[in-house]
């Protein structure tokens, strides 16, 4: 397990399209695979932009307070809301004003484009310097364009290109919009095996089982996360406790990874996030029970 806890006292930087912004990288996966993936949290202080655009990557948000967040005209994600935004999906524009926090999940979507992290994506930045300009989320290329590339472009398309070598092509979209879930419209459900305990299924997503729900942990219970055949990633919402010698609080993030399990305890009432990320790893049929797909809370004992 890895654990990782925001910072409070970080200073405001900028993103890539130039927002003033807090992010902070918490959790991050391997560069150069289909499971890599980032967690960062965000806190937006001023105002923002984006083009309408789409990624080649799945993208989870979930605003945790402050005012709302928009994700294009009239949609608007809610303190305690959660947006999936599924490869190959386009929104926004984006153009807004708000201060407000939360939590950014970035990681390779089901066709296997696989995700580039943000440190890669600042390193191309930095070498395209040379030869254009970044504003307001498009790149504007100066001198001589070479022949079939356009001079101005949404800025991560262009960097993404300048990285790989090769054209960008966006999966075919699964879905026609980004799906807004409302976590507080959902019933909590016990876990038979264990009465102190409870989880919110919020969402499985894709042929790769990308797996959304929100885990609630009695005071002074214990909650086991069995083996998935991908990472989890979970986010502490409120209450304290402990995985191991790990302290849980509101804002820590931890991963559990591949066909490994964790042990929370709580000490006053814990409620997390808790995203199964996408399968690609083979699962037999006859492990579909034993080591199951989906997200599982199992006996602490």
């Amino acid at each position: 397990m890895k654990i990782a806890y925001v910072d409070p006292n970080n200073e405001v930087g900028e993103d890539f399209r130039g927002n003033p912004k807090d992010g902070q990288i918490l959790l991050t996966g391997e560069d150069d695979t289909v499971e890599n993936y980032r967690l960062n949290f965000s806190r937006q202080v001023g105002p923002f932009y984006s083009p309408r655009h789409a990624h080649n990557f799945d993208q989870i948000r979930i605003v945790l307070g402050g005012g709302p967040m928009n994700y294009g005209p009239d949609q608007w994600i809610q303190p305690g809301e959660i947006a999936y935004f599924p490869e190959g999906t386009p929104y926004g524009p984006q153009e807004y004003d708000s201060a407000r926090y939360g939590m950014t999940f970035q990681f390779g979507g089901a066709s296997g484009c696989g995700y580039i992290s943000l440190r890669r994506m600042f390193e191309g930045m930095e070498e395209m310097k040379a030869f254009g300009t970044f504003e307001k989320g498009v790149f504007h290329r100066t001198g001589d364009v070479p022949p079939g590339m356009r001079r101005s472009r949404d800025s991560y398309e262009a960097v993404w290109e300048h990285i790989n070598g090769r054209p960008m092509e966006y999966p075919k979209p699964r879905y026609d919009e980004p799906i807004l879930i409302k976590p507080a419209h959902f019933a909590w459900v016990a876990d038979p095996d264990q009465p102190d305990v409870s989880i919110k299924r919020l969402g499985t997503f894709s042929e790769r089982q990308l797996e959304i729900a929100m885990l609630r942990v009695a005071a002074g219970a214990s909650a086991r996360i069995m083996p998935r055949r991908s990472t989890q990633i979970g986010v502490i919402i409120s209450g304290t406790g402990n995985a191991g010698e790990h302290e849980l609080r509101p804002q820590a993030a931890f991963s559990v990874e591949r066909d490994e399990g964790a042990l929370l305890a709580a000490t006053s009432e814990l409620e997390l996030l808790l995203v199964g990320l996408p399968i690609f790893a083979p699962v037999r049929e006859s492990e579909w029970k034993e080591k199951s797909a989906s997200i599982r809370i199992g006996s602490a004992n």
